[in-house]
C-alpha cells in the first residue's frame, strides 16, 4: 500500500523515487495538482513540451483507446531517453483502463519507459482509481489537500529565502490571513509580492517584507475582496456583502476560499467568545487569539463579538461546513452555493 501522507509528501516531490513508475496526483487544490504534477514530470523529462518524450491524454482518448496508457507507457522515445505521460482525468471516467495498467505493472506483463502520472481532482477513499493506486507495489498516490495558514507562511518563507527576502513575523500572519486554500493563486500573489520588492538580481543586498508591503501590493486584489466578503457577512451588511462578492468574483477569488475566509472568520469569533464566556472582556479576548486582531481592525472585529454569541457561532459553522461538503459532492454551483450561505450569514448577525 503507497499512499504518500503527511511529512512523507514534501520528501515525495523534493526527488524521484525510481521504484516508482506511475504516480496518482490527486486533490481539490487543482493548482497543487498542477504543480506537483509538473514537478515529478520534470525529474523524468528535461522539456515537457517536448513532443516525443511528453505526451498528454484526457478522459477521450483513453475513451477512444482503452490500452492506450499501457501503450504509450512501454513506448520507447524517437529521440532516446525516458518518457513521461501525464492523464488528466475526471472522476472515474478512466478508471478500467487505469487500473488494467496498474495490474500490469505490478505483474510485469508492462515495463515502462520513464513515469505516468494521473492528474485527478479531489477522490473519495471508495475511488476505484485511488484504491487501484493505494493497493499498487509499483504507483503511488499523492494528495493535495488546500493550502492551511501554515502552508501559505511555509511557501512565503520558501519563495522570499530564493529572492532574499525575509517576512516579517506580521507580515507573515497577514499573509496567512489574506490568501485562501488555492495554492496556484497564493504562489501567484507571492509572485507579485516578489516583483514589487524588486527581484534578487536588481537589488545589491538582502530584504524584509513588512505589512505595508503586502497592504500595498496584495490586499487591493483577491485578498482584499475575500476579506471584504468575510467581513460583510460577519457585521450583517447583506447591500455591502452583495457589491464584495461581486468584486471577489471579479477578482478570481474561488468559491471555496470565500467559503474558508467565512469560517476562518467565525473560528476566530469562537475563541474570543469563548475567552468572553469564561469572564473576559472583549479587549482581553482579543489580545488572546493568535494571529492578534490588527489594530485597525479591532473595533470592529469587537462589535462582531457582541452581535455572535457562541450558539449562534456554533450554528453558523455547521451550516458553513454543510455547505462546503454540497459544493464539493452534489454537482450545484459552487459559487451559487457559497453565496447564498454568505448572505445567510449576514441575515444571522443581523437579527
Amino acid at each position: 500500500m503507497t499512499a504518500i501522507k503527511g511529512r512523507a509528501i514534501k520528501d515525495f516531490v523534493a526527488r524521484r523515487e525510481e521504484k516508482f513508475s506511475a504516480v496518482l496526483v490527486y486533490g481539490p487544490d487543482a493548482g497543487l495538482v498542477r504543480e506537483r504534477a509538473v514537478r515529478l514530470a520534470g525529474f523524468v523529462v528535461d522539456d515537457l513540451k517536448d513532443p516525443f518524450n511528453a505526451l498528454e491524454l484526457t478522459d477521450a482518448d483513453i475513451k477512444a483507446e482503452p490500452a492506450r496508457i499501457i501503450d504509450e507507457a512501454a513506448a520507447l522515445s524517437f529521440t532516446g531517453g525516458e518518457r513521461v505521460i501525464r492523464v488528466r482525468t475526471s472522476g472515474e471516467a478512466s478508471s478500467k483502463s487505469i487500473t488494467a495498467f496498474l495490474t500490469a505493472l505490478d505483474a510485469g506483463d508492462v515495463k515502462t519507459n520513464g513515469m505516468v502520472i494521473i492528474e485527478a481532482g479531489e477522490l473519495s477513499p471508495r475511488s476505484g482509481i485511488r484504491k487501484a493506486f493505494e493497493k499498487a507495489k509499483r504507483a503511488a498516490a499523492l494528495p493535495c489537500y488546500a493550502d492551511t495558514p501554515q502552508d501559505v507562511r511555509a511557501l512565503a518563507q520558501e519563495m522570499g529565502r530564493a529572492e532574499d527576502l525575509q517576512f516579517d513575523r506580521d507580515a507573515l500572519d497577514l499573509l496567512a490571513t489574506i490568501l485562501g486554500d488555492d495554492h496556484a493563486l497564493t504562489r501567484s500573489e507571492l509572485e507579485k509580492l516578489i516583483l514589487y520588492k524588486g527581484p534578487k538580481p536588481l537589488r545589491k543586498m538582502a530584504s524584509s517584507v513588512t505589512v505595508d508591503d503586502i497592504r500595498a501590493c496584495l490586499v487591493p486584489g483577491v485578498g482584499d475582496a475575500i476579506d471584504d466578503t468575510a467581513a460583510a457577512a460577519m457585521d450583517g451588511a447583506p447591500k455591502r456583502l452583495a457589491d464584495a462578492l461581486f468584486k471577489a468574483g471579479a477578482a478570481g477569488a474561488s468559491p471555496i476560499a470565500v467559503l474558508r475566509a467565512l469560517l476562518r472568520q467565525l473560528t476566530r469569533l469562537k475563541a474570543a467568545r469563548e475567552h468572553m464566556d469564561s469572564g473576559d472582556s472583549a479587549a482581553a479576548a482579543m489580545k488572546k487569539l493568535r494571529p492578534p486582531v490588527f489594530f485597525a481592525e479591532q473595533r470592529a472585529f469587537e462589535n462582531r463579538l457582541y452581535k455572535w454569541n457562541t450558539g449562534r457561532i456554533d450554528s453558523a459553522i455547521r451550516m458553513l461546513t454543510d455547505t462546503e461538503l454540497a459544493a464539493k459532492t452534489t454537482g450545484a454551483p459552487q459559487r451559487e452555493l457559497v453565496e447564498r450561505a454568505a448572505l445567510r450569514l449576514a441575515v444571522m448577525a443581523g437579527r
